[in-house]
């Protein structure tokens, strides 16, 4: 039988009813408590008993402290000399306990105890909240702007986008209901107490309850998100995700321990601050400088080939990938010296993007490393809309792309061609406005796929149809 037990923490850090409740009822079952951390509270087995606990704030208390202050340590005495025991501490909170059911009350002057609770909420809870706020609308801003201004082209446009987005806003949804029951909770309170009453209760179970959905609605999004990219082929994305998550629970972990080794060392509060700042920087440069490396290296982010060479100042593949549905070989009929191919997975579960991009010298008798050989470029972008309306909301915004009626030199437009040799429903090109010029760039719809093409040259029938067979669905 297992004499420890871990739990996760849902109780706020102002509801000393709550958490008085709960470990009495824990002592009841035999089980008292012996740690209390940010997130995890650890039990050890004991014999059933009645036990009453107390919690006392103390707005001095900090984890950067080598030791209990003056204040606590006058507090511990007088609790100590009132029959009650010290268990630990929690952030500004101290929890005490005693079996002696005559034991006089710590707290009896309900004002003194709402200002002790406001001073240490001022400390530790509200500025860690507001951190949180500010992080998650600044990061949930793009998904917001999005949905109010109707733009769901951009909403769909990457898993991240829209999950991180979701995830964010679920964050700054939390923080706004936690900061609003508190301040709600503490002008209640103090009109009670001028009313001659006490603090008034919080509804602990409610507010346990809404915790635990939170967590749970961010796991669910986490889960989401990954199940988004494998399905989207964007698994380097996913590896990505999981190991920036694992190196963030690392980061945190190593700067705890650090700050805990520091006080068993018995730094002071100023070198304890500064040396747990320094640690967090260093290591989280170097993590998320390993994870870019790594990232770049093993191509989770990047569509390259890997191992690369540089000629005329400009790096080709070694060995050039061999997985494009279409590349200039195939258009061409020849095979390049140097030949540069990129691959690259985008877009969201609901809008797939694909880019494909190919640069390559065209072949000659005698290489000269100062003369410049001609070159020829290739590149496409294959969307795979889920729905029609997103098809329609997607060619919406390709047709209107490069119309900057600002500069007109550079301001182009799309003219509607004749599908049939591109085996498409309906072909586009791309035309100067200023002068009608044509450019090499076209934009082909197939039922359910949309395809961008930039090439270097207007290509034959032969070479339409092959792009049909090539970039087009399926059939």
């Amino acid at each position: 039988m297992k004499d420890l037990k871990y739990r996760w923490n849902t109780l706020c850090l102002y509801d000393y009813r709550g958490v008085e409740d709960h470990l009495s009822a824990m002592a009841a079952k035999g089980w008292r408590l012996e740690k209390a951390g940010n997130t995890l509270w650890k039990y050890r087995r004991a014999d059933p008993a009645p036990i009453r606990y107390a919690v006392t704030y103390n707005a001095g208390a900090s984890q950067f402290n080598p030791g209990p202050t003056e204040g606590q340590e006058s507090l511990e005495e007088l609790c100590n000399a009132a029959g009650w025991s010290k268990v630990c501490d929690w952030a500004q909170a101290q929890i005490f306990f005693t079996q002696d059911k005559n034991a006089v009350p710590l707290e009896t002057d309900e004002a003194l105890r709402l200002e002790n609770i406001h001073r240490s909420m001022r400390k530790n809870f509200l500025p860690a909240n507001l951190v949180l706020l500010l992080i998650g609308l600044w990061m949930s801003s793009s998904l917001v702007y999005s949905l109010v201004s109707g733009n769901m082209l951009r909403l769909f446009s990457s898993n991240a986008h829209l999950f991180s987005g979701t995830l964010f806003l679920l964050v700054v949804l939390l923080e706004l209901y936690t900061l609003f029951h508190y301040c709600r909770w503490r002008k209640q309170s103090r009109r009670s107490i001028e009313d001659g009453g006490s603090c008034v209760p919080i509804n602990t179970v409610a507010y346990q309850r809404l915790n635990r959905a939170a967590l749970v609605l961010v796991g669910i999004v986490s889960a989401l998100y990954l199940l988004a990219e494998l399905l989207g082929r964007s698994r380097g994305y996913a590896v990505f995700f999981v190991v920036y998550i694992l190196q963030f629970a690392l980061l945190v972990f190593l700067v705890r321990q650090t700050t805990a080794a520091l006080r068993k060392r018995k730094a002071s509060k100023g070198v304890n601050i500064a040396v747990t700042l320094a640690v967090d920087v260093v290591l989280a440069f170097a993590l998320i400088g390993g994870l870019t490396f790594c990232s770049i290296r093993f191509g989770w982010l990047t569509g390259g080939s890997g191992e690369t060479y540089t000629y005329q100042n400009i790096k080709f593949d070694v060995h050039p990938r061999e997985d494009l549905p279409l590349t200039l070989t195939d258009l061409t009929g020849e095979t390049y010296r140097h030949d540069s191919r990129d691959r690259l997975t985008q877009g969201s579960f609901f809008l797939p993007e694909e880019s494909c991009r190919e640069y390559a010298f065209q072949n000659t008798e005698n290489e000269d490393e100062t003369a410049w050989p001609g070159s020829l470029r290739l590149s496409y972008t294959i969307y795979e809309p889920r729905t029609q309306w997103l098809l329609e909301a997607l060619m919406e915004d390709l047709l209107a792309d490069g119309d900057s009626l600002d500069i007109p030199e550079f301001s182009k437009t799309y003219r509607q061609e004749d599908p049939a040799p591109w085996g498409a429903e309906a072909a586009y090109r791309q035309y100067y406005r200023q002068d009608g010029k044509a450019t090499d760039n076209w934009l082909l719809c197939f039922p359910g796929r949309v395809v961008c093409l930039d090439l270097d040259w207007p290509p034959t029938e032969e070479q339409k149809a092959l792009v049909s067979a090539r970039l087009g669905p399926e059939t």
